[in-house]
């Protein structure tokens, strides 16, 4: 004899049984957990071809549902409304440890059973612990919003089995019994997720992709024949098409989807890096890595990307970026060290660390707090030059303990020893503390000046040609040719005579020998052997027979 106390007891017709069992819990202040409930009867509702709508289904429902070609035919979907008794017990007469498996297209459903499970089977006949377990299984069949009492014959078979294995004290591992044997569908093309841009990964740590590139392809199944599945649906192609499809939030900001009806297609909207997280599916222009080695070679292939990559190493012993390596982007912020033959180019490059002198980097703006290295540039500013070589327009330095600058304008905080630097405009220098170092004015030691200034003449001579053509065909041109012509020369002497109007300005009091030199563009130079004393600026100045160096007495005749 079964004795259970109750406490709360209610009907309810509902189609989902959770929800119900929460709401009457949290309507008498009680846990869901405190419930259990009885099936005490089913509704079937089906709609066809023939019929739109769901209508409950009155007739032998198992003569229609043993025809599985006719349900596949007529395309048959099925509900179910429970008639339960919600009560408040407590405690179970048998409690199941489980697991339930769905196949890939829900189509059949097989629940796990294990030896923990608590099965009062000594206490009952085994019709009895039979029953129990089919209710109890119809139960969990419910609650999981699977069909019952259609497509079960295998669950009863396999359930009757069981109790004889328990009764026979052989339920001491796992046991898997079938809940629901739905159709299965006969599927022609299996669908196929593409992560395609995953095959730029052989050899790179990070992936960049272009604009309007496909990122991944889902290629949507085709069938030869329908199923039907353990929620009373039909599985044909509109119900599979996205089953095995990406499951991402897609940021539709950075990927557009194309779709059809036989494929889905992700594509970039912009130029950038890939994020694939355990959630998130993105693209945009941040790269963010703790280091960057030579397997992984090279990020980018210009520095027009638009990508920003910022690479920490917080192991000071390690280079954040490896020997060898090659990166190209946009913008690139290194945490670190900068590691032997390894070659940076961007349009800004940023280096908390120190530069290998065996590594090269070449930006627009470059921001390098230890430079050891060869940089090219167009605004360097550097905190700490070590032996390192800098070509730019523009160089602003704090500190140099040795190292040559080939630029335009230079500017440095303080001096040591060692240095050289060649400059066609200016050279200012708070603070000398160090010897033989060379402050040389010269432009033709600059290569970027003397590249520039062989473009100017190509120029000069393309448009002399032009002129020429101009004469004879177009003379509305020829004064637009010619003043062209005049500026790109005025653009050559501002060059070749950079040296006459240059300065070298040294604030403080030099502290030994360094050596002051400006060279003509004819190829006669000013020296000057500084002693341990303070100086006026350093300049050329005319006079009508000679060239001198301001403030020394160095002069050269004027030829």
């Amino acid at each position: 004899m079964i004795i259970v106390i109750c406490l709360l007891t209610k009907r309810f017709k509902t189609k989902n049984i959770n929800a119900t069992i929460k709401k009457f819990a949290l309507e008498n202040d009680c846990s869901p957990l405190e419930f259990t409930f009885n099936i005490n009867g089913v509704e079937t509702y089906l709609k066809n071809v023939s019929q739109k709508d769901f209508l409950l289904y009155t007739e032998d429902i198992f003569d229609y549902f043993n025809n599985h070609q006719k349900m596949i035919n007529e395309h048959v979907e099925i509900k179910q409304i429970f008639l339960i008794t919600i009560k408040q017990t407590p405690k179970n007469i048998i409690k199941l440890d489980y697991s339930i498996e769905f196949s890939p297209n829900k189509d059949s459903v097989h629940i796990v059973l294990y030896p923990e499970s608590q099965i009062p089977y000594k206490k009952y006949q085994p019709k009895e612990i039979y029953l129990l377990l089919l209710k109890e299984l119809n139960n969990i069949k419910a609650l999981n919003n699977i069909l019952i009492n259609i497509f079960d014959n295998e669950m009863k078979e396999k359930l009757k089995q069981f109790v004889k294995y328990i009764y026979a004290g052989k339920f001491i591992k796992k046991i898997k019994i079938p809940l629901y044997i739905g159709i299965e569908p006969d599927i022609t093309r299996e669908s196929r997720l593409l992560f395609r841009f995953l095959n730029k990964k052989s050899n790179h740590q990070v992936i960049e992709v272009a604009e309007d590139e496909i990122l991944v392809e889902f290629i949507k199944p085709l069938f030869g024949k329908n199923g039907f599945n353990a929620f009373g649906e039909i599985i044909d192609n509109f119900y599979l098409k996205n089953i095995d499809d990406l499951k991402y939030n897609v940021d539709e900001n950075s990927i557009k989807i194309i779709e059809n009806s036989d494929r889905k297609i992700y594509k970039s909207k912009l130029k950038g890096y890939v994020h694939l997280d355990d959630k998130n599916f993105y693209v945009d222009n941040k790269i963010e890595i703790e280091s960057l080695s030579r397997v992984q070679n090279r990020i980018a292939k210009d520095e027009s990307n638009n990508i920003e990559v910022i690479i920490s190493q917080h192991d000071t012993s390690l280079d954040s970026l490896g020997e060898g390596v090659e990166l190209t982007s946009e913008t690139i912020n290194i945490n670190g060290h900068v590691g032997a033959k390894s070659t940076l180019r961007a349009v800004n490059l940023t280096i908390d660390g120190a530069t290998h002198q065996d590594s090269y980097q070449e930006a627009k703006f470059a921001n390098i707090n230890r430079h050891k290295g060869k940089l090219r540039c167009h605004d360097a500013k550097i905190k700490l030059l070590e032996g390192g070589e800098v070509h730019a327009t523009n160089v602003d330095i704090q500190n140099s303990l040795s190292g040559t600058i080939y630029a335009e304008n230079v500017t440095i905080h303080q001096v040591k020893n060692n240095l050289k630097i060649y400059a066609s405009n200016s050279i200012t220098i708070d603070i000398v503390s160090g010897e033989d170092n060379l402050f040389k004015i010269n432009y033709k030691d600059i290569p970027t000046l003397i590249s520039k200034y062989n473009y100017l003449s190509q120029e000069i001579e393309d448009l002399k040609y032009k002129l020429e053509g101009a004469k004879k065909h177009s003379p509305l041109k020829v004064p637009a040719l010619k003043e062209k012509i005049d500026e790109l020369k005025v653009a050559q002497d501002k060059i070749t005579t950079s040296s006459m109007n240059a300065k070298i300005i040294i604030k403080n009091s030099f502290r030994g020998l360094n050596t002051i030199i400006f060279t003509l563009n004819n190829n006669e130079e000013l020296i000057f052997k500084t002693e341990a004393t303070t100086y006026e600026p350093f300049y050329i100045v005319e006079s009508q027979e000679y060239l001198t160096l301001h403030p020394t007495n160095k002069k050269i005749a004027k030829g």
